[in-house]
């Protein structure tokens, strides 16, 4: 059984360098801080089809591409739609599209977080010997090869920022939110207690345990 999942694995799911040029790429001295973990981990891949296999994993947050490691070769898969789960201990995630999201609290109201950062690139001269950084970087293509979407080559003098994206999932909808106002929008309807609830337990919002006590409250008023 173990080596079917792997024969399905190399098949299906993983790109095959040998197959598709640029579709695996060798680890050497990888800047860390692209990856959502600080180092390669386990993590349990389940596919539609309800096979499941273990493999060293992390998510780079700045191409929003699952990464594997094979001894010393980091891999991807080759549709992400093709898994169903990918779990890193108590920590899921489902595919969107082809970025996954961490499913963080579940319910007729479920909350995801899209991992994501931006490449900052180095100050320019704006006068009085100041700098100025754009805000984000809409493509990494001018700094990674031909297939290194795993694993960047980020030039030292660029910045790594990490910049979150909250979805909420409600009715079978999905709504994006970055902060309080945003969030308020998407239950008209149950506004004045959203906000009061905010405001009486010191909700932050950029705060993964007090979101997932805001959606818990949500849940309960949906389920009144």
């Amino acid at each position: 059984m173990k080596s079917h999942l792997k024969a399905l694995l190399t098949a299906v799911v993983f790109y095959s360098a040998a197959i598709i040029p640029g579709g695996s790429q060798t680890k050497s001295a990888m800047n860390m801080d692209q990856y959502l973990f600080p180092e390669f981990t386990a993590c349990i891949i389940k596919s539609k089809t309800g096979t499941e296999t273990t493999e060293a994993g992390n998510y780079n947050t700045i191409t929003g591409k699952m990464a594997f490691l094979k001894g010393n070769t980091l891999y991807g898969l080759a549709l992400a739609s093709q898994a169903d789960t990918i779990t890193f201990g108590n920590r899921s995630f489902v595919p969107f599209g082809e970025v996954f999201h961490e499913v963080v609290a579940n319910g007729p109201i479920t909350l995801f977080i899209q991992h994501e950062s931006h490449l900052i690139p180095p100050g320019q001269p704006v006068g009085y010997g100041g700098t100025s950084r754009t805000s984000k970087v809409d493509t990494y293509s001018n700094i990674s090869t031909q297939g290194a979407i795993y694993g960047l080559e980020v030039p030292p003098d660029f910045e790594i920022r990490y910049m979150p994206v909250y979805w909420i999932r409600l009715n079978g909808e999905m709504h994006r939110f970055l902060g309080r106002t945003q969030f308020m929008k998407i239950f008209p309807e149950h506004k004045k207690q959203i906000s009061t609830f905010i405001k009486s337990n010191s909700i932050k919002m950029e705060n993964r345990e007090d979101l997932v006590r805001l959606i818990g409250y949500c849940n309960e008023l949906y389920n009144k």
